[in-house]
């Protein structure tokens, strides 16, 4: 049985790949220091999210401010972080959440404002 925690939850946040791989990273950096290991699923999510990141933890935050300046909501950013689409058909596919609707030229800019800050 996995053992319970007992914290409180101070705040709720949509968390691109990145980001969690750096918070997790930190927490996985300090579970080492104090114990000398981590548990398998902790390595295995770290793993994960360092494999399918697509882009630095820092760039994500400049991109998702950038974004937020665009007007998109927080759950459509995330996606655009996580995904990097590369052409208007990956891209339109992630407007679904949003409530209006996102003309060609915008969505074109939004391609061109994330391809800096994606990975090869």
């Amino acid at each position: 049985m996995a053992e319970e925690l007992d914290v409180e939850i101070l705040e709720e946040k949509l968390l691109s790949n990145p980001e969690a791989y750096k918070l997790l990273k930190k927490a996985v950096d300090k579970i080492q220091e104090r114990e000398g290991s981590v548990s398998m699923l902790l390595s295995k999510t770290l793993h994960y999210l360092s494999e399918f990141s697509k882009m630095e933890p820092e760039s994500s935050e400049a991109l998702r401010n950038v974004l937020k300046n665009m007007d998109l909501k927080d759950e459509t950013i995330i996606m655009i972080i996580n995904i990097c689409p590369q052409t208007l058909d990956e891209l339109r596919i992630l407007f679904e959440l949003e409530e209006k609707v996102i003309d060609t030229e915008t969505a074109q800019q939004i391609l061109e404002t994330i391809k800096p800050y994606c990975k090869e």
